[in-house]
């Protein structure tokens, strides 16, 4: 016992870095149908959490139970009061859990990305955004019925007619119908303001997509309709908005959308200053296709310094919308804002607008709404906060806010993480309280769209560079101008990966450096993250916010992991078919200087040397970083097979350029200057699979989890994945855990690839082969064993509160009973791991306690019965 103890504290002192996925959450809050639990997701810590309301309605939801589901949870919908169904992003899979048994009793498995779920007409209907699919299954054999594709990008957000006969689904990055002209189409840019400047570089054109001089069609594709019976999509509707993120179903059939609509027609950073999204409420009717826009910032100063009265009440970067009963109210989430809004649905007027962030705290200490639930009678509001984590409940009548509660028991999150996720997203920042730097970086990640923030008034700038691509490693200072044209927004997700390797791959020589040091934008204009801090006051029209403030930003933007590419084999090999490509082959032609030279400047560990290259061979009048690969897959094939833009903007630096390999004039190699036969064909095909393929240092079997059971423990597939994920374990790769009931107990283990072994969170229990662990399930048992990070390892395989304490070997709390005059009152410490359970009969079952919590207390109230019995139970 001691021994095992002495290993569990050795794996926790060695030190990982927190890291995570920055979960995307669609619907990450909902209710019973009976409305007695409340269903929260804590996408950070992999659980979902169970409050009961109470009834009457407790103004501090008691937490009863955090529940283990797959990694990283984003959307939670009630099909009864007891089965519940949780969307994994990253793990792309459906955990089905019995809230009764605490328990995930199956899994299903998704297409890439999984977003929702909504259920209608007897059926389960799951988008997977990075996919582009909308999956039907029957809700109650769990069986996949259909499978439709979707022409739009990041499809996530769902809801149902009230007659059950249509889905809507709506994607996030639809686009605004806009979209680019290409460099040799478009009309030279305007003299510099400067008079100091040389003439600018020519570059593209952001345009209206009707425009005459485009040569190709724009989709706008905002919302699907399907017909839950034959699964067709029957509709789509557009000129929603640039950005889709909830919906909700009206009682006299429309569809309520909010959204945001970008300005990126608008040119120059000056220009922009602080007014580059609109946020709105949106009504759709889907029998006349009629759209009605509700601005949610009427009479919004556009101010070009910070106006304190526009912050004081903006709305911006609406995530949520629930409708009251009769459709007449709608509570918006203001997630950008901390702030909550009530709307009339009739006129869009704002009702209330009120704000969840406390008197006096800072933009490190955000709690960013996300998604909101209304009680079955409307009388109290509950509202999920991504960024702190925890659950405001209002009430809806007065505005007052009842209660703010952590989520879970524990906190992983580390406190400068976390104080620097609200630097990113706080548009309090601004000059009017409307944009953030999230506004274009949605969840920390891209926008989909390109916008010129050059400045026609601004100075050159120097960066050092060498001319890498044919070997010459004299650095020297190469100059870019301040009007850069268009560019497209790139990811800030997978920042710690960007140092290049030092060697030149060809030729063996050190590379300089000067240039293999992380640089960011297109152009490596910003040396580093906190010298973004000039975005405030020249882009959004603020002022610059304490250093300190970016030394928490580059903290919180430097723990985001990238998802595992879906391309690769669960093994992490390269396949030997995709798309009609041979991956393998296509390293081959990558690394082959005479071929395509491709590895000289797109280096193995980001897929960029982070050079600015010369200019020949990026096709470019001005200077370009070579663009890393690790998110390639997610932007290929934004054109259809009919030809069409799915948004507007390409795979190059300026948004044009639709078709991998070809982005970029291969100035150096002879792949491109062969003549087009056959075997050319197929090398090209090749090449695109590889870059498509390209790793993004999450292995694929991170989140790849099975279920297991008596009945379905001896499965071949199911034993054959295990093996698999084992072997990752053994490789160095990832981490193994398993969790649920498991010999009639609640536990969680982790796998051991020392000994092959899986250790319980109990030093009682022996260790146990995968062989043994699953021979001793017994009826009524489910264990899920899944492959995680190898820094969650430990949390999630038996030590969640990281004090080098196995789970269950922990001490339970002593309860006491005090009084204070009439009052009386249950106590137990700061253990908020554990929450009170009464009944009046010991016979009969045990129900979370009547009355109100008010750490570190439970208050009993009156009248109170002759006899009641009370214990603790814990949450996990």
């Amino acid at each position: 016992m001691m021994l095992r103890l002495i290993i569990f504290l050795a794996l926790i002192s060695r030190g990982f870095a927190f890291e995570h996925f920055e979960a995307r959450q669609v619907h990450p809050l909902d209710l019973t149908p009976d409305g007695s639990k409340l269903l929260a997701l804590q996408s950070v810590s992999h659980r979902l959490s169970v409050f009961d309301t109470g009834s009457p309605l407790r103004a501090h939801p008691l937490l009863i139970a955090e529940i283990p589901v797959s990694t990283s949870p984003v959307s939670v919908r009630a099909r009864t009061n007891d089965e519940v169904w949780v969307v994994n992003e990253v793990s792309d899979s459906i955990s089905i859990v019995s809230l009764s048994q605490r328990l995930i009793v199956a899994t299903l498995r998704t297409a890439d990305e999984p977003a929702d779920v909504i259920f209608a007409n007897g059926k389960a209907f799951v988008s997977c955004a990075q996919s582009r699919k909308l999956l039907v299954f029957d809700a109650t054999s769990r069986t996949q019925l259909a499978e439709i594709s979707i022409d739009a990008l990041q499809p996530r957000a769902l809801t149902a007619s009230p007659d059950g006969r249509s889905v809507y689904l709506a994607s996030l990055d639809s686009g605004n119908q806009t979209t680019i002209l290409p460099r040799a189409s478009a009309p030279p840019p305007p003299e510099p303001t400067n008079p100091s400047l040389p003439d600018p570089p020519a570059t593209a054109l952001i345009v209206a997509a009707d425009d005459p001089r485009v040569s190709h069609t724009v989709l706008d594709h905002d919302i699907a309709m399907i017909d839950t019976t034959t699964h067709q999509l029957s509709s789509w509707f557009s000129g929603l908005g640039t950005h889709l993120f909830g919906l909700a179903s009206h009682p006299d059939g429309a569809v309520f959308c909010v959204n945001s609509e970008s300005l990126n027609l608008t040119r120059f950073e000056p220009e922009l200053n602080g007014h580059f999204s609109l946020h709105r409420l949106s009504r759709l009717d889907p029998d006349s296709a009629a759209i009605t826009h509700y601005d949610l910032n009427p009479g919004i100063a556009r101010a070009t310094t910070p106006n304190p009265e526009s912050i004081a009440r903006a709305l911006a970067q609406p995530t949520s919308v629930a409708l009251t009963g009769d459709g007449g109210r709608a509570w918006i989430t203001a997630f950008n804002s901390d702030r909550i809004a009530e709307v009339d649905t009739g006129t869009g007027s704002i009702l209330q607008n009120i704000d969840l962030r406390p008197a006096g705290a800072s933009t490190l200490e955000m709690r960013g709404p996300r998604d909101a639930a209304l009680s079955s009678d409307d009388s109290q509001l509950y509202v999920l906060n991504k960024l702190s984590d925890t659950l405001t409940t209002v009430d809806t009548a007065t505005g007052e806010i009842l209660s703010e509660q952590m989520l879970g028991s524990t906190d992983p999150m580390p406190a400068n993480i976390r104080q620097g996720r609200g630097v990113l997203y706080d548009a309090r920042l601004s000059g009017n309280g409307t944009v953030s730097c999230a506004t274009c970086h949605l969840d920390a990640d891209r926008d989909g769209l390109a916008w010129d923030l050059g400045d026609p008034g601004g100075e050159m700038i120097s960066i050092p560079s060498a001319n890498l691509s044919i070997h010459e490693f004299t650095i020297f200072n190469r100059q870019v101008h301040p009007m850069k044209g268009p560019l497209t927004t790139q990811t800030l997700r997978g920042l710690a990966l960007n140092d290049a390797r030092p060697n030149d791959p060809t030729t063996g020589q050190a590379r300089p450096p000067e240039v293999i040091t992380t640089k960011f934008h297109w152009r490596g204009d910003k040396p580093s993250i906190q010298s973004f801090n000039s975005t405030f006051p020249n882009l959004m029209g603020g002022d610059l916010v304490p250093e300190s403030h970016m030394d928490r930003l580059t903290e919180y933007l430097l723990s985001i992991k990238l998802h595992p590419n879906p391309n690769r084999n669960l093994d992490r090999t390269l396949k030997t078919n995709l798309d009609g490509g041979n991956p393998v082959n296509g390293l081959t032609i990558f690394n082959d200087h005479n071929l395509s030279h491709c590895i000289v400047c797109h280096d193995f560990n980001a897929g960029t040397d982070q050079n600015l290259d010369d200019n020949f061979s990026v096709g470019s009048p001005q200077a370009m970083k070579n663009p890393g690969f690790r998110q390639l897959y997610q932007r290929a094939d934004i054109f259809n097979p009919n030809g069409e833009s799915l948004s507007g903007f390409g795979l190059g630096s300026d948004g044009s350029g639709h078709e991998l390999p070809i982005v970029h004039p291969y100035a150096l190699d002879r792949l491109d200057r062969l003549p087009m036969t056959a075997q050319k064909r197929q090398n090209l095909a090749d090449l695109k699979a590889y870059l498509i393929s390209f790793d993004t240092a999450t292995p694929p079997t991170v989140g790849h989890e099975q279920t297991i059971t008596p009945a379905n423990r001896n499965d071949s597939e199911i034993t054959n994945h295990l093996t698999l994920i084992e072997s990752q374990a053994e490789n160095g790769f990832i981490g193994v855990v398993a969790w649920g009931r498991h010999s009639g107990t609640s536990k969680q283990l982790r796998f051991d690839p020392q000994t092959r072994q899986y250790i319980s969170d109990s030093s009682t229990e022996a260790p146990l082969t995968r062989s043994e662990l699953l021979s001793l399930l017994v009826d009524g048992d489910a264990l899920t064993i899944s492959g995680v990070s190898l820094e969650e390892a430990i949390v999630r395989g038996g030590d969640r509160n990281s004090d080098g304490q196995p789970d269950r070997d922990e001490s339970h709390p002593q309860v006491l009973i005090s009084s204070e005059g009439e009052e009386l009152y249950l106590e137990w410490g700061s253990r908020s791991d554990w929450f009170p359970e009464s009944t009046s009969d010991l016979n009969a079952p045990w129900l979370p306690a009547s009355g109100e919590l008010a750490p570190p207390r439970f208050n009993i109230p009156s009248p109170r019965p002759e006899k009641q019995f009370y214990r603790l139970k814990r949450t996990w």
